[in-house]
């Protein structure tokens, strides 16, 4: 059945990958062993439920005989093709000479949509994700394994993000192998967890202004703590944009007038036994809680806020694996 799923997840990125080839030499799908657990499992250090996950290796043409790599972890949407971030970023890495590994945390779980799917899962599983693929990723002979980092988008953002945490990376990843850099974007910013001022290496936030799913307000808090902890954390900001703005699949906004969003104003810190609490009341959040809200703008794309992040990563990307 395992295998069932990773053939499933390797075709359907197949499919979302079918297009954008001009830079691309090699590409090359993997299985990718993974855990799927509870946020409160996770944070206590358990064993989750292992599963197989597909991931996409793609190759740059240009560049040096072993390639940079950065692992792509795709939004709470999940690995949808047209005009996605998951299909736009490898376009954009693979031109100056980086390889992309793009991970479906979806197929292989069988889901396929998490805002409408009862099987939704927590952003912090997908950090196991994130320390597998590497793993993984740095077995390819053609991928130089001192220059990996992790970029990932809204939720992925968060996995992206967290998975920086010394005391994750020691709960969850291997010891000899670890990240050289985190980039989110628009990641969900809104939870304060233990010990999360001691990460392990330069950060990079992407979000826009305007976003009202997830907002920007707590990802400037956190890269303020960080700053001040003394680590390399850094928010750039782009005015105007909403929530996926470097989507082009999202020309047209799209919003949802009577979602819930419990992201927007709440703020979570980690409580006693992995438990998440609501800040406010410091109990479990429900509906009922006066920060619980609705309505948000799931994307809307935003074409200079999207080509200015993309100069903006590659900028990052060449003095953090010191590129040409």
């Amino acid at each position: 059945m395992r295998v069932v799923s990773a053939l499933v997840g390797a075709l359907l990125i197949s499919l979302i990958f079918g297009e954008a080839q001009a830079q691309i030499a090699r590409e090359a799908f993997y299985s990718i062993p993974s855990q799927t657990a509870s946020a409160a499992d996770f944070l206590t250090g358990k064993q989750g439920t292992p599963v197989a996950l597909a991931g996409q290796l793609r190759l740059a043409k240009s560049g040096s005989t072993k390639q940079p790599l950065v692992i792509l972890l795709h939004s709470a949407s999940g690995p949808i093709t047209d005009g996605a971030p998951y299909e736009e970023w490898p376009r954009v890495l693979n031109e100056i000479g980086i390889a992309t590994f793009a991970v479906d945390s979806y197929a292989g779980r069988g889901l396929v949509n998490y805002p409408g799917d009862p099987n939704k899962i927590s952003f912090l599983t997908r950090i196991i994700d994130a320390y597998r693929a590497l793993d993984v990723a740095a077995k390819d002979p053609r991928i130089d394994t001192s220059r990996i980092a992790v970029m990932g988008f809204s939720q992925g953002a968060s996995a992206a993000l967290y998975s920086s945490m010394a005391r994750f990376q020691k709960m969850y990843g291997s010891p000899d192998l670890h990240f050289v850099g985190y980039i989110s974007a628009y990641a969900i910013c809104g939870t304060h967890f233990q010990d999360d001022e001691n990460v392990t290496g330069p950060i990079l936030m992407l979000h826009g202004t305007a976003d009202d799913l997830t907002p920007i307000t707590p990802c400037r808090e956190y890269a303020e703590r960080l700053s001040k902890a003394g680590k390399s954390a850094r928010i750039l900001e782009y005015p105007d944009a909403f929530h996926q703005f470097d989507a082009p699949m999202y020309r047209t906004p799209v919003k949802f007038e009577q979602a819930p969003n419990p992201i927007r104003r709440c703020r979570f810190e980690e409580g006693e036994n992995g438990a998440t609490l609501n800040s406010e009341t410091k109990q479990p959040l429900t509906p009922s809680d006066s920060c619980y809200e609705k309505g948000f703008t799931g994307g809307s794309y935003h074409e200079a806020a999207a080509n200015k992040s993309h100069d903006d990563v590659k900028a990052f990307l060449r003095e953090l694996f010191q590129l040409k």
